[in-house]
């Protein structure tokens, strides 16, 4: 164990140092509030009056206000589809949670319900926030700004001093599109929904800037960025069909799979009629005959990463604005 210079005042920091802990884990100890192991309190304080520690006021206040605890905030999901990628995102928050002596708080928040929020700021459950999903107009990431508390949001917000995380859709989809005419591909149709979510937006910003890499001109009938149920889906790949479009993109895993699923029915061979990729990959899509060319993003880094932010946030760290994580193109049988 090192020494500490007695000539200036000890610090937390000084003691979670010597100790070989976090500053969280003895600011709990002194304060007794948060969740810690009784050997580990017992070390500290016997720590502390060994070396004549009285921490100040200042000191005092942070350790006490501190709650060590940090919120998800997710959608409410109602397709299977997008489940798996809350769920994965939520288990890398709370892994680096965790391991950082945090707990972690999961609210739901269903259209632009605001009371789940203000309960967990005025009650001051929370030392800090990450939410989940983003929109165009996001009103949750304005409120949580306006109260000035710390938050990252994992995907982009147009708000440039907002803390955010994502992966890097736009570069992934342009790539994306860029492999598919490279294998001879002439015309690739996109398929989507909600231009409202962020995600989805960058995703059809990716397909553009894919198509303007190539130098070619995309055809606007072979476009659709509104698909909201399985019957304008049908529609859309029947129109696509007599078009005799050679490519269908799907901005993800749920519009893919109905894609797949209308191919089917139609008795039409992929790849060897029409060629098809996800923008996203989840396990939705290994249930076919013929495995889907699409994006692999690591969602468990994703939470890791929003989670450390936001843990550094809160420590008065500083961290970057925004930061795009990579992604893999995974090429497979649907487009061969």
């Amino acid at each position: 164990m090192g020494s500490v210079n007695l000539e200036k005042a000890m610090t937390i920091h000084d003691v979670a140092r010597e100790l070989g802990v976090s500053a969280s884990t003895v600011s709990r100890a002194i304060s007794g509030k948060g969740r810690i192991g009784n050997a580990t309190r017992d070390r500290v304080l016997q720590y502390i009056e060994e070396h004549g520690f009285y921490p100040n006021a200042a000191a005092q206040s942070l350790a006490q206000s501190r709650t060590n605890n940090i919120a998800i905030i997710l959608p409410e999901v109602k397709t299977l589809a997008d489940m798996p990628f809350f769920h994965t995102c939520m288990y890398g928050v709370e892994e680096m949670a965790q391991a950082n002596d945090y707990d972690m708080l999961v609210v739901i928040t269903n259209g632009r319900e605001l009371r789940p929020l203000e309960r967990l700021i005025q009650n001051r459950k929370v030392d800090g926030m990450i939410l989940t999903r983003t929109y165009a107009d996001d009103f949750f990431a304005r409120y949580l700004k306006k109260k000035q508390i710390p938050f990252v949001t994992v995907g982009q917000v147009e708000d440039q001093d907002i803390i955010q995380v994502d992966n890097d859709n736009i570069g992934a989809c342009r790539e994306l599109v860029s492999v598919l005419f490279s294998k001879g591909i002439k015309q690739i149709a996109y398929l989507g929904c909600s231009m409202e979510q962020t995600v989805n937006r960058c995703r059809y910003e990716g397909y553009l800037a894919g198509y303007a890499k190539a130098g070619k001109a995309v055809q606007s009938e072979f476009i659709y960025t509104a698909l909201n149920n399985e019957a304008m889906v049908e529609m859309a790949v029947d129109e696509l069909l007599k078009n005799q479009v050679d490519c269908m993109l799907c901005q993800d895993d749920y519009i893919c799979d109905e894609v797949i699923r209308c191919l089917e029915k139609e008795g039409v061979d992929v790849p060897r009629q029409v060629k098809v990729a996800s923008c996203h990959y989840s396990r939705l899509l290994d249930h076919y005959p013929v495995t889907v060319t699409s994006l692999k993003f690591d969602i468990m880094d994703l939470g890791r990463r929003a989670c450390r932010i936001l843990l550094d946030s809160i420590n008065g760290r500083e961290v970057p604005i925004r930061t795009l994580l990579d992604y893999e193109v995974i090429l497979k049988e649907s487009t061969k």
